[in-house]
């Protein structure tokens, strides 16, 4: 068998970059995480807890807190995050959430790597569309000097939307280091005053891409914004499982289905059943959405098999990554990607399907510190 040097392949720095990216990275972001942590809990998860009229004793809540701490080794910012502190979640369920630090600077660091061309979401869109997955179209990308069309061919900045003006709606959006809707910017080419060279200096990279129309099983519970589904998919010696399902309706008010801009989540079945309940980020249950009469409970998605199945088909394009949630948006014609991310959020996960360690984290185990060569 030849040897890493004799392939061409650099192992030593190969073993270097990936100790500093799983050794050295995660615990200098998860200390920036921290602030990020700290703003949560004191502008939206102690106000919460404090407003909740079934919560648990103050010496109850003081002892959850010891346990949890001691079982997960971090600040038990999550207990709060998931309403640990209601009488009717026990110590040992509050320690089956899974905390952010837990999956974010110790587990995924281990689990996804080379992720980069999952997370540029132009590179993502090319690599899907050479195996024919479907996706809304690509219309152009590019950085703050110049765009490309999805045909290769260069284009200034100030024309670019004049090439989208017979796709209609169109998205706008950051190639990279966005997330919860940030930069997502839907605009009729022709019929708004929208600046491409300022929203280039501003976000960098960035793509544009056909606005879809979503099939009428979802329009039904919001009109308003583009509903997807965040499908987490775990790749296991080329085998790919999707583990959890959630609909992700947008606010009453927003165009993104993000919980940030009054949207929840709620738990779909395999069968397209979806949950009694929806939840918000601040975990209030919902029977349905505020623009909408139709129950939660009562109502059922069409293709859910294709969801799934498509979700599945992109996970084995992106072996180097074994944990991906997929955006996945279900127009008339069927499902489509659109987009991949290689850090999904555990608080939707676990707002839909409650506390998730105790299946989780083997599998991720599983698949954690793979060869490299």
């Amino acid at each position: 068998m030849q040897s890493p040097a004799n392939r061409g392949f650099n192992h030593r720095q190969a073993m270097t970059e990936e100790w500093f990216r799983t050794r050295v990275l995660p615990r200098v972001s998860c200390v920036r995480f921290l602030p990020y942590q700290v703003r949560q809990i004191r502008d939206e998860h102690l106000p919460a807890m404090l407003r909740d009229e079934d919560k648990k004793s103050m010496a109850r809540i003081a002892g959850d807190l010891v346990t949890v701490s001691v079982r997960w080794r971090c600040l038990p910012f999550h207990y709060f995050r998931y309403g640990g502190y209601r009488r009717e979640v026990s110590t040992e369920l509050a320690c089956s959430y899974l905390p952010e630090t837990a999956l974010f600077h110790r587990l995924l660091p281990r689990v996804n790597r080379d992720t980069i061309d999952l997370d540029d979401k132009t590179s993502c869109k090319k690599i899907l569309a050479s195996a024919g997955i479907p996706q809304p179209a690509m219309i152009a990308s590019g950085d703050h000097r110049a765009g490309m069309t999805s045909d290769g061919e260069p284009v200034p900045l100030p024309a670019v939307l004049d090439r989208a003006s017979g796709h209609g709606r169109v998205v706008v959006k950051p190639s990279r280091y966005s997330s919860g809707g940030s930069g997502v910017t839907i605009t009729r080419p022709g019929e708004s005053a929208f600046d491409l060279p300022a929203y280039a200096r501003r976000w960098g990279t960035w793509l544009v891409e056909q606005h879809v129309t979503q099939h009428s099983d979802l329009d039904v519970l919001n009109p308003y914004g583009l509903n997807t589904f965040r499908v987490i998919t775990l790749l296991r010696e080329g085998a790919a499982e999707v583990l959890y399902v959630m609909l992700k309706l947008g606010g009453a008010e927003s165009t993104t289905d993000n919980s940030a801009g009054g949207g929840m989540q709620i738990r779909v079945h395999s069968d397209g059943r979806l949950d009694r309940h929806g939840y918000d980020r601040y975990l209030n249950a919902h029977t349905r959405h505020p623009v909408s009469s139709v129950p939660f409970a009562e109502h059922r998605i069409s293709r859910m098999t294709e969801v799934r199945e498509l979700a599945e088909r992109c996970a084995r394009l992106f072996p180097q990554v074994p944990f991906i949630g997929w955006d996945i948006a279900l127009t008339p014609g069927g499902p489509v990607v659109v987009e991949g991310n290689s850090s999904p959020s555990l608080a939707h996960i676990q707002r839909t399907h409650g506390g998730i360690a105790p299946g989780l984290v083997p599998a991720l185990r599983s698949v954690m510190d793979r060869p490299i060569i």
